[in-house]
């Protein structure tokens, strides 16, 4: 299963935390979404995207998870969020693939674009300390 990132999953060091390994770089191939605009979420440092037939959201489609794996993004991103399937552009041709789309009135997005990186530099390591917590209670390769 191949998925669309767009927000905290973009940093490489999220991603390790949450699969519980360490993606290569060409891992990460740049996409973007179409008909979504990216927008911070009210009360929290991470984005959602939102319909918008203007917008277009940058990213990177990830591939080559385990279901394992795949149960832990979604364990990440919550019940708040729906897997979707979704086409993407990459290199000028579209594709479908998976994006963890957040579920209608679940969010609350405020005005203006997320950066991934203001969001590395303002609330990365308070974010990471606090999934480093979560999933450190719940190892990537457990036997329960």
């Amino acid at each position: 299963m191949r998925f669309f990132f767009y927000g905290s999953l973009l940093d490489n060091d999220v991603t390790a935390l949450v699969i519980g390994r360490r993606l290569p770089p060409g891992a990460w191939v740049p996409a973007s979404l179409a008909g979504y605009t990216r927008r911070k979420a009210r009360g929290v440092s991470y984005p959602v995207v939102v319909p918008d037939p203007k917008g277009e959201v940058q990213g990177a489609v990830v591939g080559g998870f385990s279901r394992k794996e795949v149960e832990r993004l979604s364990a990440y991103e919550g019940p708040r969020y729906r897997i979707a399937p979704l086409k993407v552009r990459i290199d000028g041709k579209l594709t479908v693939v998976s994006v963890f789309e957040p579920k209608e009135k679940a969010f609350q997005p405020v005005d203006g674009e997320w950066s991934l990186t203001l969001w590395q530099r303002r609330d990365k390591r308070k974010f990471v300390e606090r999934i480093r917590k979560v999933f450190s209670e719940h190892p990537a390769y457990s036997r329960t």
